[in-house]
């Protein structure tokens, strides 16, 4: 996406919410296209420089870039309860636990915890975990996890 895709975005989506503002009165709208303008003037400073990366993220990337800004130890990647990969970032290392689904990620008393997930689909250009596909070509949830320092 380049800078004025992404700007065109955020003024179709800032309408939006001050247009549903308007008829709703609903503080969280409001305080979502006041969000949006703020992300606009934070994208105007910007001088004609690509939005996000070109190509697909893989989870080595992701978790280098997001350990730029939050304090976590491993990523991993789940199916979450819609079967849509979900991204989880932990202090410590969480074990898989397989089910009968699909499996996932979880704490272990005292040694690590969920700080906060997030969907692979909002991730700009996308996540590949094709390094992680089995000899099926599915892939295997229970390898997708990098350790940070």
């Amino acid at each position: 996406m380049t800078l004025e895709e992404a700007k065109k975005e955020i003024d179709r989506m800032t309408e939006e919410k001050w247009e549903a503002y308007e008829k709703t009165c609903y503080t969280t709208t409001l305080g979502e296209a006041y969000g949006l303008e703020e992300a606009m003037s934070i994208l105007d400073q910007v001088n004609g420089v690509p939005v996000g990366k070109a190509d697909k993220w893989t989870l080595t990337d992701l978790a280098h870039e997001l350990k730029k800004i939050i304090a976590f130890d491993c990523i991993t990647v789940h199916k979450n309860w819609c079967q849509e990969p979900a991204i989880f970032l932990w202090s410590g290392k969480p074990e898989y636990r397989p089910t009968q689904d699909v499996g996932g990620w979880q704490s272990v008393i005292g040694k690590s915890k969920g700080l906060c997930w997030f969907g692979a689909y909002s991730i700009i250009g996308g996540l590949d975990l094709s390094e992680y596909k089995n000899a099926d070509g599915e892939i295997d949830y229970s390898k997708c996890i990098v350790e940070v320092e």
